[in-house]
């Protein structure tokens, strides 16, 4: 992998920021690409899934968990000082932690150097998610979305298939790095 993982997860960061940063209070109950979510949601679910990754790291709950307590008010600016908090105590946690041996996410043991590029998963795919729904556009480089798909291909196993993630879809024949990214994760880009 030529993109280092931190340097991955903190662009696939600044990408997801900005489209949080475009975000309208309105935004938040709009319907997204994931059937299940809204807007809304699928910031929540960003920040639980950056709580999770630094408590796999290692982190205590209560540090990771620090901005991620109960959505009491959902505006647009908290959920993304939220997402921006949690995934920063992430990466912090795999920073101290390192990238050495395996750890136990959900029901896999994965290697860590792998485990840790479930942020950029996260951050990339959902970012794009929100972005959709609004209208809007996540941007990285062709470079760090290839890295991610790379990643992806690795973590998206077939028994994820129809629980966290849909069946791939096609990203046709002109598709982006990132459209094919997306389409891998069972979005239609």
């Amino acid at each position: 992998m030529a993109m280092e993982s931190f340097e991955c997860a903190s662009v696939t960061l600044a990408a997801c920021r900005a489209v949080l940063g475009r975000l309208t209070a309105d935004d938040q109950a709009r319907p997204s690409p994931c059937a299940e979510y809204t807007v809304g949601e699928v910031g929540e679910h960003v920040v639980r899934s950056m709580v999770l990754l630094a408590s796999v790291a290692g982190a205590a709950a209560g540090a990771a968990a620090g901005a991620a307590g109960p959505a009491e008010g959902l505006a647009a600016g908290f959920l993304g000082e939220r997402v921006t908090v949690t995934a920063g105590a992430a990466l912090a946690a795999w920073r101290r932690r390192g990238l050495g041996g395996s750890v136990a996410v959900g029901r896999s043991t994965l290697p860590a150097g792998l485990a840790v590029e479930i942020i950029s998963l996260e951050l990339l795919v959902h970012g794009w998610d929100m972005a959709r729904a609004t209208g809007s556009e996540i941007e990285v480089p062709a470079e760090v979305a290839s890295h991610v798909l790379g990643c992806a291909r690795s973590l998206v196993t077939p028994d994820k298939r129809g629980r966290s993630f849909a069946a791939e879809v096609p990203a046709g024949p002109s598709a982006t790095v990132l459209d094919q990214l997306i389409a891998f994760t069972g979005r239609q880009p």
